[in-house]
């Protein structure tokens, strides 16, 4: 489900259907408001996608101690990419500082159900930055200068997960790999509408630009084996592609293998609140699970749409929008191209997504969206936080995608067993002005002011931190916005860092753009009236 959101900011592809459905009727937006503003814990009994079946780490899955830790120096809420990202940077800090060396965190990871069981554990595997719809929708958003900043950002991973993946051996199984993306337009309108977009892009950003190649509809058709009943014209670009429940897992496994004496991941052990302790208590911080409570100096929220549930500032700036995903076998005529290659097919009110896994793999293929193919035509997507059910009319039409776009030539016979392997559902983390939260949190939006004597532990700066909201484009957001957010927990974000795997060099004000930093005031100024209007 990585793609679903990615062009939501030019209005072109889901989110402009779903959102335009907005002023059919006053009973849908109310239900919408009503969704988004609830405090919903993840269910219990998620549908298990395709990535989480035989896992690699089998005593990971559910790993807990006996008894839950009474103190840590820092607790990570949430097992997915961002929170690894975060685990990751903080325990490996401690190799630039003389005082970690000695002094090093005690890192305790709190996941409410099984470990990566989120929406990391649930997209497509793709990891694709479309440069060419993001920027003409961040320049008006921003301005030139600024939208080629948050543009690099999100360039910035595709090279940053692929050298990570090459250094550590422990990651080899994530199968990442760069890609040939096809993106397949399907309606003459939007096809018209990206080629001025694609201009713009060589125009203004070369270096993102001059990486695409544009066919029109019968020779894109030739070349890439679509269908041509329904193509009107083909975009191609690099992009990457991984397993993405085992990359996080491998990395968790590293990390506790390296890192035992400071770090621990407690599996099914929700976070129901957060407190500030009292004055003198030692620790800054109480997070009360079922299974008892931990106190910390510092608190990082990565859990996504879910992060709100902690964070009142956040109750209707950050939600859910549930998106679909399966698993399917190719047709008997549908090309070899051991996992080399990506898609993307883009109609005039919506966006699907599809990737495939090596062949020595399965060759399976990941095919995801269909979003307003639902009974409300997306709307009533918006605000779903359980993963525990699918929509039948969405299962249905991706069940029926790749023989139509493909075409009998292409697609061939089904294979011997059936076509649909899996299908599953998972929660998107979505902020209503299009960019993640990164940073620090004002006490006025988790409504936890600290007391003088506990804002500092001896050691280090106390206080809460977040890094969620990637609407479904985790893979190209979430692992330098944990990066980021690690290095501002340790204090270290002014340190002119070394490039190492998995990090940029420089300070993080180098490259985290300021418009993704979660100030009071940009949380203050979003509405979902402000996201209507700007679609």
């Amino acid at each position: 489900m990585g793609q679903i959101l990615s062009r939501l900011r030019n209005a072109y592809h889901d989110i402009q259907a779903v959102l335009a459905e907005l002023s059919t009727t006053a009973r849908q937006f109310e239900a919408l408001l009503s969704r988004i503003s609830q405090r919903t814990f993840p269910p219990p009994n998620p549908t298990i996608s395709f990535w989480q079946q035989n896992p690699p780490f089998p005593n990971l899955v559910s790993i807990a101690s006996a008894t839950l830790p009474a103190h840590a120096d820092i607790v990570i809420i949430g097992s997915g990419i961002s929170g690894a990202s975060i685990a990751y940077t903080i325990l490996t800090a401690r190799s630039r500082s003389n005082d970690l060396k000695h002094h090093p965190p005690r890192v305790v990871m709190l996941e409410a159900r099984n470990v990566c069981s989120g929406a990391t554990g649930r997209n497509g595997g793709h990891i694709k930055h479309s440069a060419y719809t993001d920027y003409a929708g961040l320049k008006k958003q921003f301005g030139k200068t600024r939208a080629k900043s948050v543009l690099q950002f999100g360039r910035r991973h595709l090279p940053t997960l692929l050298e990570l993946t090459r250094e550590r051996k422990d990651l080899e199984i994530a199968e990442a790999r760069e890609v040939e993306t096809v993106d397949i337009f399907t309606d003459r309108d939007m096809w018209a509408k990206t080629k001025k977009m694609v201009e713009e892009l060589r125009r203004e950003v070369p270096e993102a630009g001059d990486e695409i190649s544009v066919y029109e509809g019968a020779e894109g058709c030739e070349k890439y084996n679509v269908g041509v009943d329904h193509c009107v014209g083909i975009i191609t670009y690099p992009a990457g592609a991984m397993w993405p429940y085992r990359f996080v897992t491998a990395l968790l496994s590293g990390l506790l293998a390296d890192y035992s004496e400071s770090f621990a991941i407690e599996t099914n052990t929700p976070v129901t609140e957060v407190q500030t302790s009292p004055t003198g208590a030692g620790h800054a911080y109480t997070i009360y699970t079922p299974r008892g409570h931990i106190s910390a100096t510092q608190v990082i929220h990565a859990t996504d749409a879910f992060a709100s549930n902690l964070i009142p500032g956040l109750t209707g700036k950050l939600f859910p929008v549930r998106g679909h995903m399966s698993a399917q076998t190719p047709g008997t005529q549908f090309p070899g191209l051991n996992g080399a290659r990506s898609w993307g097919i883009i109609g005039n009110r919506g966006f699907d997504y599809i990737t495939q896994r090596p062949a020595a793999g399965g060759g399976q293929l990941m095919v995801g969206g269909g979003m307003v193919q639902s009974p409300e035509r997306g709307i009533d997507e918006f605000g779903i936080w359980g993963d525990n059910r699918l929509s039948y009319p969405v299962r249905a039409y991706l069940e029926g995608l790749m023989p139509a776009v493909f075409g009998e030539k292409n697609w061939g016979q089904d294979a011997d067993g059936g076509r649909m392997k899996h299908v599953w559902s998972g929660s998107m983390g979505f902020t209503v002005d299009l960019l993640p939260y990164v940073g620090r949190l004002d006490p006025k939006l988790t409504g936890r002011k600290l007391s003088k004597r506990s804002r500092w532990d001896g050691s280090r700066s106390a206080g809460e931190w977040i890094s969620a909201g990637f609407q479904g484009e985790g893979m190209v957001l979430a692992w330098l916005s944990g990066v980021a957010v690690g290095l501002m927990a340790m204090g270290m974000d002014k340190v002119d860092m070394d490039a190492r795997p998995g990090m940029p060099e420089g300070k993080v004000s180098d490259w985290l753009p300021r418009e993704l930093l979660c100030s009071r005031q940009r949380v203050e100024r979003g509405s979902v009236s402000q996201l209507a209007t700007m679609l």
